[in-house]
């Protein structure tokens, strides 16, 4: 029987799949074996894909085309390039200082795509989302519906993000009962989460399982 290409993937899927499961009984030899693969072949992925989409278009193209290249595209690169030599010293215990450099220009570029990312994605987002699109529009049919449910999702972003300030607020004072209704938004959005989260596992079993029985028809009768 000639197998092709996708069957065999179908196949060492499936092993894979068991060797994972194989857990279920303790700490084995093919459980360690499947997550050394996944780490080998996660991090082979990631070099190829450094090296083909960031290191050889953005900092050796530019360098070997000097006379096509845009002086900007040819600075970026003699920084990336000096940058990545600096960061190599931090091989040598006697010069780890030098790698330093580099790596607080990635941390703080990081922090500042972070932060950036969560004030203009997440929370510009989240305001304007809690903005009544249309609040003075009759209240009748699914008007009066979307005014309520406009109301109930300003008042739980300002709850919850009253419940993560530092204040010294008085126990039964009002400032107190927000934070308190704000942890309960809070724990109903945490407790949704984990159930996505739990539907999202159950989905991967099911599909596993799915490819475990497809290995099981390849050898089948026909």
């Amino acid at each position: 029987m000639t197998l092709s290409l996708d069957q065999i993937g179908v196949i060492l899927g499936a092993i894979l799949t068991l060797f994972i499961l194989s857990y279920l009984i303790g700490d084995n030899v093919l459980y360690r074996f499947a997550t050394h693969v996944l780490i080998g072949v996660s991090a082979a992925y990631i070099t190829v894909t450094v090296i083909a989409d960031v290191l050889w278009p953005r900092i050796v193209t530019p360098l070997l085309t000097q006379s096509s290249a845009q002086p900007i595209d040819m600075i970026v690169a003699g920084i990336g390039l000096i940058l990545s030599l600096m960061l190599l010293f931090k091989a040598l215990p006697r010069w780890a200082w030098i790698g330093n450099i580099p790596i607080g220009y990635l941390v703080g570029v990081g922090a500042a795509v972070a932060l950036g990312g969560a004030a203009f994605g997440t929370l510009g987002a989240q305001t304007a989302a809690t903005a009544p699109s249309d609040p003075f529009i009759g209240l009748s049919g699914n008007a009066n519906f979307n005014f309520i449910l406009n109301v109930v999702i300003a008042f739980g972003t300002v709850t919850t993000l009253l419940s993560f300030s530092f204040f010294r607020a008085a126990r039964r004072g009002v400032l107190s009962g927000l934070s308190s209704i704000g942890r309960t938004f809070l724990a109903i959005a945490l407790g949704a989460t984990f159930a996505l989260v739990y539907i999202a596992s159950v989905t991967v079993l099911i599909d596993r399982v799915q490819a475990i029985t497809d290995a099981v028809r390849i050898f089948g009768p026909r």
